[in-house]
């Protein structure tokens, strides 16, 4: 069987060792005396009989030194009993020493010295720093003739194995405090016996108020009046002993349990607790197959009868979900925040849907490190627990805001409880002041008074002297709970090392993945260290995943993780990220992928794993989630030496997924959105047409968020020009997309038609599936034909526009896409708003508007009521629907929604004339003049120069005021060649010169 260090060597370790340095006395006179070859051979014996002993006890002869040797105890093997071992060992020196020689050799005295403490060492042994052979060697120089001097570390740790005599305290060189000299005089009888059992299900002390608050919840819950309730601590307080304890009550009634586990390394995965859940129940195929019979049958296993309607959403949630191209990620979905809320109500579904029988207790552990989506899903079981069989528990470091949630914070155990809890550990009544010395040092935190318990208990701390007590505390190296974690995880021996790689990989990990980073240990090997491990309470299964465990406490991971020097920590980081860049399905998340490889130093790989991460959030609407990840992936791409190939496509792809996340979360106006885009483009227009053709939606991005349509119309000309030298069909089309989006609104209608033309030449109804969620939320077909419908009324042909409308309309139908669908009719309501066809216009709203609210598309539902008001009030005498208009207009505009300002502009100006507003009406229209013509929609201008002038004529103005603003008006048509607006431009002015005459 290898060991640990068969392949996998450490640079060094933080460890406690046992120092022995033996000296012979007055070995020069002696050399003097005797013959050169006779001394030689016998201290070459010396030498020799001691290694045997020293080996024999499971020490390392580290050096000889000529008269002398320097030894260690507890490397390279970790010993529990290392000190015991070193004791033993100089005693059996001494007697050896006593022994009489034969003639052949010389008989030689020594002197021993023996001394405990923490030392760094390298992997080679060959340097060790630290304050144990300094203080042995010291020791061993103080020593009277054929005798052993031990330090006050190596007796307290031996003290119950020895009997001991204090000669006195000297003041010895390097030191400041006197040292206290203990003699070893012989083993103590054994019969005293050793060290009780670790007992890992120790009842807790001190709760009893909190426990009662919990029972009576639960009574409440069994009722059918859950509720929700927050345990609020710092580490190590004793919340989840708290709910472990709560939870060991209820064994005897009927009820469900379900644990949440929390990740600190995952706050940028959505729903991970959850998905967690789900994976051990269905399994992980199903969730990622989506296959929903396979998944309402799993669930209904379980006695949970879940709907095939919140089902399908959380299927849509855990499914694999890829972008067609790495990054290529929607800039807007308009069903973004929705989908989040249906995917939570979902799942609160799920969680509750078998309450209705069995009381339920649900435990989320960890909400400090909560994701967004997993805190949404709390409040929203808050919210429903009040009418269910439901007691929701939650463990947290922090207070969170949460409905309908009672907090209750625990704080230190009082004096009467840390008592209690010291002497139910001691097994018999605890030397006396005890429980009040370690009260002082734990301030009444439940786990640090466990495990100073247990350190004094395994010392057998028998005296009575609060001094005594604190010098084994500094002979230990004590002075924090995690210097005891420490202390424990050193006394399960080998196994320490098995719980230091595990620490590296996290506070959960899987036998296989730690089989692997331990090299060529075997099978057999780790499962006999991890069953020491169970057994010292450093580690838990986990009950959710086979051959899985996590550490007891995330301070005991902490404590195995930091004891490692940091080049070792590096090292082990290395080789699990190794592993997880060549698995083609990594088998950690991406987002503890990503910190593996930063903590490895391969900051590329760490980058990418973090834009793995986002870009899942992304594609789950979980843009907060996708933030955390890319945070980490800039920090790793800083790191990323500017010398490196791939860095400039790195940061093209972290420029995407920001640019996504910061429009979904800030508005496609955004200021920081813009810059984001900004930058990307001017360092994307200096890359070749391939890289160029490969981060596309950075260009789309660019566009986008334009602040006005002059400038998203000179880009929009820029990105076809740009995408000329392309290969990819899809890239090209999408460029026209963009052009004939802007075109159509900048009044530029032939160009409009062209790109139209150009990319529906591209167009592939298989792509675009896989596309439209990519590029505007809705098929580039659909959006197509309605721009160019648009476009042909205004140029005046009629015919071609009614095609193209019903084209538009019937493909969006045919795509059973929501946004494609919603998309054309918008076309269509907005061609028949241009015609004055009101209850064309009605009728499509309505359609619109139940699509919207069943899909929660609140931008559409604001247009739709704003087209529905406008057409009631025009066919109405009674001002019906002005406050319908009025209302979705408000709601838009809090939105930030509106791009079609010019229009929508001209239709409150109406809605306010119809009123009887007019002076109102008159400002609205020179205001969407004015923002018409600086912003570039020009589209709409020439109607409103013309209503303005039916206005003005209305309110009485100057004959030259009206005619100069028609004559704008076909000016402005003319000039886009719109037809249909110069004629009725023209029309207007006729009617009007008539009129004066």
């Amino acid at each position: 069987m290898k060991t640990l260090d068969a392949r996998f060597r450490f640079s060094g370790e933080r460890r406690q060792v046992t120092a022995l340095f033996y000296d012979i006395v007055g070995s020069t006179e002696l050399l003097l005396k005797s013959d050169p070859e006779e001394f030689f051979r016998s201290v070459s014996a010396l030498h020799q009989n001691a290694e045997t002993i020293i080996t024999r006890h499971g020490g390392f002869l580290h050096q000889r030194l000529g008269d002398g040797g320097c030894c260690f105890f507890g490397y390279p093997e970790q010993a529990e009993d290392a000190a015991e071992s070193a004791v033993q060992s100089s005693l059996e020196l001494i007697e050896l020493s006593a022994k009489p020689k034969t003639k052949a050799r010389l008989s030689f005295k020594l002197r021993i010295g023996v001394a405990t403490s923490l030392v760094v060492f390298s992997s080679e042994g060959n340097e060790i720093i630290g304050t144990a052979p300094i203080l042995a060697a010291r020791l061993q120089a103080e020593a009277d003739p054929n005798s052993v001097l031990v330090a006050d570390s190596t007796f307290q740790l031996t003290r119950s194995k020895f009997q001991y005599s204090l000669l006195r305290e000297a003041k010895l060189k390097g030191f400041d405090d006197p040292i206290g000299l203990w003699r070893p005089q012989g083993r103590l009888d054994e019969s005293r016996g050793g060290v009780l059992p670790l007992d890992l299900n120790r009842p807790i002390r001190g709760r009893e108020k909190e426990l009662t608050a919990l029972s009576k919840a639960w009574d409440a819950a069994c009722g059918g009046n859950g509720s929700a309730i927050a345990l609020v601590g710092e580490a190590g307080i004793g919340k989840s002993k708290l709910v472990r304890e709560f939870a060991d009550r209820l064994a005897k009634t009927q009820h469900d349990i379900v644990v949440f586990q929390c990740n600190r390394r995952l706050e940028s995965q959505p729903l991970h607790p959850f998905v967690a859940f789900l994976e051990a129940v269905v399994g992980t195929t199903v969730l990622r197959n989506g296959d929903g019979a396979a998944f309402i049958a799993a669930l209904r296993s379980t006695g949970r009868e879940l709907s095939e309607a919140p089902a399908a959403t959380i299927l849509s949630f855990t499914a694999e979900q890829k972008s067609g191209n790495p990054g290529q990620i929607r800039t807007t979905d308009l069903s973004g925040r929705a989908f989040r809320q249906e995917v939570v109500e979902a799942a609160a579904q799920l969680l509750t849907c078998k309450s209705t029988g069995t009381p339920t207790l649900l435990v989320f552990e960890d909400v400090h490190w909560a994701d967004g989506m997993t805190v949404e899903l709390m409040d929203r079981l808050g919210s429903l627990a009040h009418k269910l069989p439901v007691l929701i528990l939650q463990t947290s470091r922090i207070r969170r805001s949460l409905a309908a949630t009672t907090e209750i914070e625990l704080t230190g155990l009082a004096a009467p409880a840390v008592r209690d809890l010291v002497a139910s550990i001691w097994g018999d009544l605890p030397p006396t002041g005890l429980s009040d010395f370690i009260l002082d040092q734990c301030d009444g935190m439940p786990l640090y008074a466990e495990e100073l318990t247990d350190f004094f208990r395994g010392r057998h701390a028998l005296g009575k002297g609060t001094s005594e007590w604190r010098g084994l505390l500094l002979d230990g190296g004590v002075t924090s709970l995690n210097d005891l974690l420490s202390a424990r995880l050193a006394s399960t021996g080998a196994a320490r090392k098995v719980a230091q790689f595990a620490s590296v990989i996290g506070r959960e990990f899987s036998i296989p993945l730690l089989t692997y980073v331990l090299e060529e240990t075997s099978h057999q090997a780790v499962d006999v260290h991890i069953e020491r491990l169970l057994s010292q309470g450093i580690i838990e299964p986990m009950p959710t995943a086979p051959r899985t465990y996590q550490f007891r406490h995330v301070l005991m991971q902490e404590a195995a993780y930091g004891s490692l020097l940091k080049s070792d920590r590096r090292r082990i980081h290395r080789r699990i990220a190794d592993l997880l860049i060549e698995e083609r399905t990594p088998s950690l998340p991406a987002a503890i992928a990503a910190w593996q490889c930063a903590e490895a130093g391969l900051h590329g790989a760490a980058a990418r794993f973090a834009l793995a991460a986002a870009e899942a959030s992304v594609l789950r609407s979980a843009m907060h989630e996708a933030n955390v990840s890319l945070t980490i992936c800039a920090e790793a791409i800083n790191n990323v030496s500017s010398r490196e190939a791939d860095r400039t496509d790195l940061t093209l792809d972290l420029l995407k997924l920001q640019g996504v996340v910061a429009t979904a979360l800030e508005g496609e106006g955004s200021e920081i959105a813009r810059r984001i885009y900004s930058r990307a483009t001017q360092l994307l227009r200096k890359q070749p047409a391939a890289i160029r053709e490969r981060h596309f939606p950075l260009y789309w991005g660019w566009w986008f968020t334009a602040p006005n349509i002059q400038t998203q119309q000179s880009r929009a000309r820029i990105l076809v020009e740009d995408m000329q030298a392309v290969d990819d069909q899809e890239t090209k089309l999408q460029s026209y997309h963009c052009g004939w989006a802007t075109s159509f609104h900048a009044g530029e209608h032939n160009f409009c038609l062209d790109c139209v033309a150009k990319g529906l030449e591209l167009y592939d109804s298989y792509r675009a599936v896989r596309n439209r969620p990519f590029f505007g939320g809705h098929d580039a077909k659909v959006c197509g034909l309605g721009e160019s419908a648009l476009s042909l009324l205004l140029l005046n042909e009629i015919d071609a526009s009614e095609t193209a409308i019903q084209q538009c309309l019937d493909w969006a139908n045919s795509t059973e896409h929501v946004g494609s669908i919603v998309h054309g009719l918008y076309y269509a309501i907005v061609l028949r708003r241009c015609q004055g066809r009101y209850d064309d216009v009605y009728a499509l709203g309505e359609k619109m508007l139940t699509l919207a609210e069943e899909h929660g598309l609140a931008a559409s539902q604001a247009r739709a009521n704003m087209y529905c008001g406008w057409s009631e009030l025009m066919t109405s005498s009674d001002g019906k629907g002005g406050k319908r208009f009025e209302e979705a207009l408000q709601l838009q505009q809090q939105l930030g929604t509106d791009d079609n300002f010019s229009m929508h502009s001209d239709m409150h100006a109406q809605v306010l004339r119809k009123l009887g507003r007019n002076d109102e009406a008159l400002v609205t229209l020179q205001n969407a003049i004015d923002v018409g013509r600086s912003s570039g929609q020009l589209f709409w201008l020439a109607e409103l120069y013309c209503h303005s002038a039916k206005l003005k004529h209305g309110l009485g103005e100057r004959p030259s005021s009206i005619k100069r603003d028609l004559a704008n008006a076909i000016r402005i048509a003319e000039g886009q060649k719109a037809t249909w607006l110069a004629e009725k431009a023209r029309h207007e002015l006729d009617v009007f010169s008539d009129m004066i005459g």
